[in-house]
């Protein structure tokens, strides 16, 4: 999620000429390399890159996860291209297999989440993205398709489409100026360019229940309308829970939720909906934190857990949960909106990405 931290909106004098600074600096990187006074690459197979303006808990993730599965059904190899955010590993590129994903706890967990739902797709991690379209062109040539995770700031890899994933935060109301997020860049605000990137834009993608989209629409339609792309509009669906180290599925009557995202009060309120009933305690963890430490918390619990399919991949690589009643949420993307297009994002995806494959490019 996009929204501002009390102390950005209370130091906000003192924040702002800094803000003025971060939005010189991404100018001047964009222009640097533009004008091939930085060295960018053409990959020559099609590189849709999902990504953001604002900082994390926007969805790309799950975004990714569906391209991932539309490009399977229509029988198109894809690799995802992914930073690896926090890590260092023995070398790079590093493409990921089933034993490192299972017991490698240097892996960062997004893209292992991704493999574990997409074993069919190759996922290669080096923060050189340039390096590992590369790789893909050479040493894997049955990838048709690549996929940049969280690039919309990495200049270095040219890409096909830019696919930029908005939060409801980002478009809050001139009546709440203070609270405003739009075009507020780091540190004053969450966003990582001015307003002008939105016009590198291919597609908009805002992450909001159908309830509040009916709140925000109007809002949303006068914020973006200047930049003539398409918006689709999608939720996160909880379809099923899955049992993380059993296969029988229990009666759950009071449970505890682990979250370690970047919205984790939406989550919550998602899996209270699809229980129908609150959780009895709920621990948030920072985006990136060390499990090791909330395993044993996790144990001492006297009530199943249900957590996050990205906390799954780190609960896993600790055996001695396995005698703990812990579920994971399967959840899936669902379109239920658009504006600025007369077409659903099927039929768009279809018209517009998968004629890059029916055209032999």
């Amino acid at each position: 999620m996009a929204q501002k931290h009390r102390l950005q909106i209370i130091l906000a004098p003192v924040l702002l000429p800094f803000s003025w600074l971060f939005a010189v600096i991404s100018r001047m990187r964009f222009f640097l390399y533009k004008h091939g006074i930085l060295k960018t690459y053409t990959p020559k197979i099609p590189c849709i890159c999902v990504g953001n303006i604002s900082w994390g808990g926007t969805g790309k993730s799950p975004l990714i996860d569906y391209l991932l599965k539309r490009f399977h059904k229509e029988h198109i190899d894809c690799a995802v291209l992914s930073r690896g955010y926090g890590v260092k590993l023995p070398h790079y590129p590093f493409v990921l297999d089933k034993n490192s994903v299972m017991n490698d706890s240097r892996l960062p967990d997004e893209p292992c989440m991704l493999f574990n739902k997409n074993p069919f797709t190759t996922i290669i991690i080096n923060p050189k993205r340039a390096e590992s379209a590369l790789y893909a062109e050479k040493k894997l040539p049955h990838i048709q398709a690549l996929l940049m995770d969280d690039g919309f700031q990495h200049f270095a890899l040219n890409r096909t489409e830019n696919f930029v994933l908005l939060d409801k935060d980002d478009l809050t109301p001139k009546a709440e100026y203070a609270k405003s997020n739009w075009n507020t860049l780091i540190p004053l605000g969450s966003w990582r360019e001015p307003e002008q990137a939105l016009h590198r834009a291919s597609a908009f993608f805002l992450k909001c229940p159908p309830s509040a989209w009916k709140q925000i629409k109007q809002h949303c339609l006068v914020k973006l309308a200047p930049y003539h792309k398409p918006l689709f509009v999608f939720n996160l669906n909880i379809e099923r829970l899955e049992p993380l180290f059993h296969k029988e599925i229990k009666p759950i009557r009071q449970y505890a939720l682990i979250a370690g995202i970047g919205n984790p009060y939406q989550f919550q309120e998602s899996v209270q909906n699809f229980l129908g009933q609150a959780c009895a305690k709920s621990i948030f963890l920072t985006d990136h934190a060390d499990m090791e430490k909330h395993a044993a918390k996790l144990l001492a619990l006297d009530m199943p857990v249900i957590c996050t399919e990205k906390d799954a991949v780190k609960l896993k690589r600790h055996p001695e949960l396995a005698r703990k009643e812990i579920y994971c949420t399967a959840t899936a993307v669902q379109f239920h909106a658009c504006a600025f297009t007369p077409h659903t994002f099927e039929t768009w995806f279809a018209e517009n990405i998968l004629t890059h494959f029916n055209n032999g490019n």
